[in-house]
């Protein structure tokens, strides 16, 4: 026998005994069918039975639905809910007892029915691979399966039909052409991964544009905050323009009326002057409108008990103060020629003092200085022949009266002038200098100070013992050791100007260039932006004691009895002035420079011809002079304020 004959044998047996066994298990299948349905209508007979009209007389609804409930409970593509009542109940219990009864009736063909059920479970079923092989037959009925499902269930069916078209054209697609269907496959999915890719980056630029979107609306939010702020400010700059205005409107009608005040007093001064010489009475006045020549001293202060120690006045029909040893400070009435009262508030000597218009800065030797309004001064009553009570006199210089011994409790003190104190410095105040709102000074602790005057709070300070160190010149601290006393000065005649001695000597400032003179004979250029010394002028080989700088030049007098002319320009000396004595007190202009040089002589510098004039008058020593307008001022040790006619 072949071996191909052979193999066809056995195939044939085993397609036999593969039919052998698939007849075996249809023939079980089909009994086990049979016993369930056998037992389905029983149940539904004995549920009839039960639920008969006489069992309830008050059901008289058919019970033929009875039937459908068995095909769905039984069927396999049931999907309707089973639901439970007490009726059902009952045919259910019924049921029970029927199925109890029958079992021993039943119990061969079942055992049977269970053989078989065995031995179809025996046989092998064909594989996987051989199903798949198999050809699906193509059906005849007009109706599909799953048609048919959805007439007689169309609440089911209904919900979702779309997978019926599905199966059907994957079907066909099998059917109909494997190769092209996995063309079309390979195709679609290459589509739909591009697809997803081109959502994703359609995403991300949503994103982006979101952000960007948000981004942009805070930039809005911005500006219009922006906005909104400055709207705010220009409201509040609109409102303080409007009160600017207002306020310039009232000064305006202020000063008119001032002014016509001024020109009333003037007129009712010449008409009293007149009304006098004509009813033969002497006033003290009389001889104000006159011309003097120059150099002649035309009035005299006298009240003081001690030296005079520094003056200042506003105008020279203004106001005048002065200050001296004997521990006050006094107000002169230029124009009525009376002593106004005195400034109480220090409890030391005052050495120096500024006086611009109504504004009047002390600095003292208790380290404290004081802002005075001497606007709040009353004026002084108009003194008449029959007086006797005046606490100062004013005489003339051509007549030179005896001093007139003064009462100083007659002597009203001006409470209301002062407005505020500046306080800061350690040590005594020996120079100020001020304008309309700061004022610098300089004291014995070896500092200088810038004052806000409005605040009246120091807004810098300057450390001069710093400044120097920090030059790094060797010679610095040797000069600071030659200059730490001035014992060696009191043999040239320095008086008690110079006690004790002043480690600032004078200082002058403007805008924010500053000069200060010190005790070790150097001048120092001041920068109060950044409270910086940025220049040192070494010359002087005393202390310095007054200076005063204009656009061009700087003037300074020391303890060296000599006065130095500097050209800011280049740093360098210009002209210096010697003197037989140490220099007290300057001061200069574009044509002369004014000096006392503790002697009883004021000197006059022409600038233009070079030339020396000198004022006699005083008994004592000279330790100020003032000039402004025409009018010189000087203040002396003999305790008289001297004004002269320049």
């Amino acid at each position: 026998m072949s071996t191909k004959e052979t193999s066809r044998r056995t195939r044939n047996n085993d397609q036999g005994a593969v039919s052998t066994r698939m007849s075996s298990l249809n023939y079980s299948s089909t009994a086990l069918v049979g016993t369930a349905r056998d037992k389905a209508f029983g149940v539904a007979q004995a549920a009839r039975d039960f639920l008969t009209p006489s069992s309830f007389p008050d059901w008289t609804a058919p019970l033929t639905h009875l039937e459908s409930l068995t095909t769905v409970m039984f069927s396999p593509l049931a999907a309707h809910p089973v639901y439970q009542s007490e009726s059902l109940a009952r045919a259910l219990q019924l049921m029970q007892q029927q199925q109890r009864q029958r079992t021993s009736s039943s119990q061969s063909g079942s055992t049977v029915s269970s053989e078989l059920v065995l031995q179809g479970a025996r046989q092998a079923w064909p594989s996987s691979s051989e199903l798949l092989k198999a050809e699906i037959p193509e059906s005849n009925a007009p109706l599909s399966l799953f048609q048919g499902f959805a007439a007689t269930y169309p609440s089911l069916a209904n919900s979702n039909p779309a997978p019926t078209s599905h199966k059907r054209s994957r079907n066909r697609r099998k059917k109909h052409g494997g190769s092209s269907s996995s063309i079309a496959d390979g195709e679609t999915g290459r589509s739909l991964t591009q697809k997803i890719a081109d959502r994703e980056q359609k995403m991300r630029e949503s994103n982006k544009l979101q952000k960007q979107k948000s981004s942009t609306a805070n930039e809005i939010n911005q500006i219009n905050m922006q906005i909104e702020e400055l709207v705010n400010k220009r409201k509040s700059l609109e409102t303080k323009w409007a009160k600017l205005e207002a306020k310039e409107q009232q000064l305006l009608l202020t000063i008119d009326a001032l002014n016509g005040s001024i020109v009333a007093v003037e007129e009712d001064g010449r008409d009293s002057d007149a009304a006098s010489s004509r009813t033969g009475i002497q006033d003290e006045a009389d001889s104000e409108d006159e011309i003097y020549e120059r150099g002649t001293c035309y009035k005299t202060l006298e009240g003081h008990a001690d030296d005079v120690l520094c003056v200042d006045f506003n105008h020279p029909k203004g106001i005048l103060v002065s200050s001296s040893m004997d521990g006050t400070v006094r107000a002169w009435d230029l124009h009525r020629n009376r002593c106004l009262g005195s400034l109480e508030g220090h409890t030391s000597l005052v050495r120096c003092m500024q006086l611009d218009n109504a504004c009047l800065l002390t600095g003292s030797e208790d380290g404290s200085i004081k802002q005075w309004n001497l606007t709040a001064i009353s004026p002084a009553p108009t003194p008449s022949s029959t007086s006797s009570a005046a606490t100062s006199a004013v005489s003339s210089g051509r007549s030179s009266p005896e001093l007139a011994s003064n009462d100083d409790n007659m002597l009203p003190v001006l409470n209301d002038c002062c407005v505020g104190n500046l306080e800061g410095h350690h040590a005594e105040v020996t120079a100020l200098f001020s304008d309309q709102t700061m004022a610098v000074s300089g004291a014995n602790d070896k500092t200088m100070k810038q004052w806000d005057l409005e605040t009246q709070q120091c807004v810098l300070t300057l450390d001069v013992m710093w400044a120097s160190n920090s030059a790094g010149s060797g010679s610095s601290s040797s000069g600071w050791r030659a200059m730490k006393s001035l014992d060696q000065w009191s043999l040239d005649g320095l008086h008690s100007f110079f006690e004790p001695s002043n480690f600032v000597g004078a200082l002058q400032f403007w805008n924010f260039a500053l000069a200060s003179g010190t005790i070790d004979g150097k001048l120092r250029m001041w920068d109060l932006r950044t409270g910086q010394a940025h220049r040192t002028l070494p010359g002087h080989t005393g202390p310095i004691t007054c200076l005063q700088f204009d656009e061009v030049h700087l003037v300074s007098g020391s303890a060296d009895k000599t006065i130095r002319i500097w050209d800011l320009r280049t740093g360098s000396v210009f002209d210096t002035l010697n003197y037989s004595c140490p220099v007290s007190s300057l001061q200069f202009d574009a044509s002369r420079i004014i000096s006392s040089n503790t002697t009883e002589n004021i000197d006059i510098y022409n600038r233009t011809s070079f030339q020396h004039t000198t004022l006699q008058g005083h008994t004592g020593p000279v330790n100020s002079v003032r000039f402004r307008d025409g009018v010189l001022a000087s203040g002396s040790s003999d305790g008289v304020v001297k004004l002269w006619a320049l």
